[in-house]
């Protein structure tokens, strides 16, 4: 048996949260399994990553796929705030696989970031993130978001998927905010 049951348990929530009129961010491109899945999905991809060479390679492997509604921007994903209207967010966080392990996300970052994209949720979006502990900045990051999500309001729902049996497994944290009740319409 294949030990894929993160990355299938995504690929289920994306592919029933994400419709092909929604505008969706990958904050982190990697090596753009995502960022294809995505543009799949929907009607347009926005695509960050701070190495360039996550963005090239995705780029290629866009054009060689002949995917057409990807933009992809060579930035921190701290630069999503700068964009309205979307469904979703998907975070993969740590270091690019394959790519240099001393680059990872930086949990004060991500945290800043997942905080203002909260803030701007109107029931209607979700936050997805992958979290992987098994390094010293990502079992940062995940306790950091941990603690954040025991933070939010009952307006807010979330979830966690993981693997209980290995330690520092990467797992998955899912933030929905809940519509307000119309009350006597």
């Amino acid at each position: 048996m294949k030990d894929d049951h993160i990355q299938r348990f995504v690929h289920e929530y994306l592919n029933s949260h994400v419709h092909k009129s929604d505008i969706v961010i990958d904050a982190t491109v990697g090596n753009g399994q995502d960022t294809i899945l995505l543009a799949r999905l929907a009607k347009h991809v926005i695509g960050y990553d701070i190495q360039a060479k996550a963005i090239e390679f995705t780029r290629q492997k866009l054009n060689e796929l002949k995917i057409d509604n990807v933009t992809l921007h060579h930035q921190s994903f701290e630069y999503i705030e700068d964009v309205s209207n979307y469904r979703g967010v998907i975070f993969n966080l740590g270091y690019l696989p394959g790519g240099d392990k001393s680059i990872t996300t930086q949990p004060d970052v991500t945290l800043k970031t997942i905080q203002n994209i909260i803030k701007q949720m109107d029931g209607t979006n979700f936050i997805l993130i992958t979290a992987y502990p098994g390094h010293e900045a990502g079992l940062l990051e995940a306790n950091l978001l941990m603690d954040l999500i025991q933070t939010l309001d009952a307006s807010f729902i979330t979830l966690t998927y993981q693997i209980h049996n290995r330690v520092r497994a990467p797992f998955v944290i899912i933030i929905e905010k809940q519509k307000p009740l119309k009350i006597g319409s």
